[in-house]
């Protein structure tokens, strides 16, 4: 009778101890789903192997102080019923709960669709793929410098309406003057942008998608580990090098998070500057860390001197520049920043706003600016959805932000394309004079040639689809030696489990 009784007990313990777990994945898949609805698991898996402990915890700080109360009103309600209630049916409870977790997991997170892409092939990208190693690409014999602005989550909702925005005033009144009065290709709107595909919708992906041509595609063995970041690809950052550019990306953030450091030390082995640069070279002590790193006030003002460093060189320069005050979740606001509006968030787009025409405005007053063009862009779309769709215009289709400013040359067309992050790569090249033969570098396009993109060509739908399936090409090619590098750790792995195993018996 005791140990009757004492079994119960433990299996009471346990299944309540599971069902609080379970309690935690759902209302965290639903706190995802319904703050960030277009957001999948894909990106998580990459963060959970990618330096996700390097992002900044004011996210996952906010993310707990909306989520405890719920969290611990369902427990609580949770809990009630299966001891009240199914008092001698625990386990049975239990594995109706996990399965309604596994369904709620699933579609919020859009396992379902991952699993979908992950068992489907294509060889959509093999077939479309230019290899840049292949083609003929010549510079000017004056090469231009060229400075590229990553600005975090710059989508095109938060420009006035009658612009071609999605808001019903201006927020972001310098960026739509600065895309106005410069080149900006459009989706047939005044102000208008480009589309992010699978396998592109976070940072680093982001980044890469503009910079090499293609999207990354995450799985369990996709887990983008090695040194050899994407070592397949024949990204800007290559191509500049080989032309005798000096490479420096500057960044208010860790770059080991999502493993950018490696991207850009693999193509073009970038010098970076960084939060962890700015503490160990004295900018600033490591306890005044803000948001992912430093706010983008000090990132501007630090970089104005990288920049004047970089023109006193003989060799032409890229720069890259990667903002984050406007990350999810409603951005980081620092204290100078006038409070325009009744929202945070568009109180730091406003701001960042500034923060970056002024940057550009100091960039024209120097010597350097003649033979320099300057390239802003979205990285992605804003991953805080409810944010957007809440506040925007009816029917409004969300594009990120591009401009381009003093290119060498102009588009045959800008105002009436449909486009994707892939066809900013060889269209930065041109924008500094780089004539690509054929006109198209990895999935992209030339946009200031009238060469039609794959995404005019296929259909966006089409092609996004066919981006997000299973590439053996990708695999074999794409990745080179990172996904090599994991197959090998995995046979390693297996057959040192399968000696141990032997060794044993």
């Amino acid at each position: 009778m005791i140990k009757r009784s004492v079994i119960t007990i433990n299996k009471k313990r346990i299944t309540n101890l599971l069902v609080i777990i379970f309690c935690l994945i759902i209302v965290a898949s639903l706190y995802i789903k319904f703050t960030f609805r277009d957001q999948t698991i894909e990106e998580i898996l990459f963060y959970a192997f990618n330096g996700g402990e390097n992002s900044s915890s004011d996210v996952f700080i906010t993310a707990i102080k909306k989520a405890i109360l719920p969290l611990i009103v369902f427990v609580g309600i949770i809990l009630f019923v299966k001891n009240r209630f199914f008092e001698n049916h625990q386990v049975k409870f239990t594995l109706a709960f996990f399965t309604l977790t596994l369904l709620i997991f699933t579609f919020s997170l859009r396992v379902d669709l991952f699993i979908k892409n992950s068992l489907a092939s294509s060889d959509f990208i093999e077939e479309n793929y230019i290899d840049g190693r292949k083609v003929n690409i010549t510079f000017p014999e004056k090469k231009k410098n060229l400075i590229v602005i990553f600005a975090e989550s710059m989508e095109n909702s938060l420009i006035d309406k009658e612009l071609g925005g999605g808001w019903e005033y201006s927020v972001m009144p310098e960026l739509e003057e600065l895309a106005l009065s410069n080149t900006n290709f459009s989706n047939n709107k005044k102000i208008g942008g480009f589309y992010h595909t699978n396998g592109s919708t976070w940072t680093v992906s982001g980044i890469v998608a503009i910079t090499s041509g293609i999207n990354m595609k995450v799985s369990m063995a996709n887990t983008y580990t090695s040194d050899n970041f994407l070592s397949g690809t024949y990204a800007l950052g290559d191509i500049l090098k080989e032309n005798g550019y000096n490479l420096k990306v500057c960044m208010g953030s860790d770059s080991k998070a999502g493993n950018k450091d490696k991207y850009f030390l693999s193509h073009g082995n970038y010098d970076i500057f960084d939060f962890n640069y700015a503490v160990d070279n004295g900018y600033m002590k490591s306890e005044d860390k803000v948001w992912w790193g430093f706010d983008d006030t000090d990132l501007f003002k630090w970089t104005k001197e990288e920049t004047l460093e970089l023109a006193k060189d003989d060799k032409p320069f890229n720069l890259v520049i990667e903002t984050a005050n406007t990350h999810f979740e409603n951005g980081y606001l620092e204290e100078e920043a006038p409070k325009k509006f009744n929202t945070q968030y568009e109180n730091v787009y406003s701001y960042n706003s500034t923060q970056i025409n002024e940057y550009i405005n100091w960039v024209k007053e120097q010597d350097f600016y003649k033979d320099t063009t300057i390239v802003v862009l979205g990285d992605h779309l804003g991953m805080q959805t409810d944010f957007y769709e809440d506040n925007m215009i009816d029917g409004h289709e969300r594009s990120v932000y591009n401009v381009f400013i003093n290119p060498s040359t102009e588009p045959k067309n800008s105002k009436n394309r449909t486009m994707t992050s892939f066809d900013m790569y060889p269209t930065i090249l041109a924008s500094i004079g780089a004539n690509i033969e054929g006109n198209q570098l990895g999935l992209g396009v030339n946009l200031f040639s009238d060469k039609e993109t794959l995404s005019e060509k296929y259909g966006y739908d089409f092609l996004n689809e066919e981006v997000g399936k299973n590439s053996k090409f990708f695999n074999d090619f794409i990745l080179g030696d990172d996904y090599k590098d994991v197959i090998k750790l995995e046979k390693e792995k297996e057959a040192k489990e399968k000696e141990e195993a032997k060794n044993k018996k």
